[in-house]
């Protein structure tokens, strides 16, 4: 992509973006608008929260599936409870 053309999708991209934050942020509607979106904000948020969690629980119990293959590899008896568990269930 030329020069002039990035300075031109550029400009183009920042009048965009100015004109919907002076509308939100500037006019009644846009005022209504926010006030309608928030909670529905604060619902995305909460789910990318969980999602974030899940992914990390995820990626713990696939390092350990992968420790314990490698281990098995050599032979190593691998340890009888995971890292990411928590350690035994109350009452044990």
């Amino acid at each position: 992509m030329e020069d002039r053309a990035r300075v031109v999708m550029s400009a183009c991209l920042g009048a965009l973006i100015g004109g919907v934050a002076g509308y939100l942020f500037l006019t009644e509607d846009g005022r209504r608008l926010r006030e309608r979106l928030d909670p529905g904000m604060d619902d995305l948020l909460r789910e990318m929260r969980h999602l974030r969690s899940a992914a990390e629980k995820a990626r713990l119990a696939a390092a350990e599936g992968l420790q314990t293959v490698s281990e098995l590899r050599r032979g190593i008896t691998p340890r009888s409870e995971p890292a990411w568990s928590g350690g035994p269930p109350r009452g044990y």
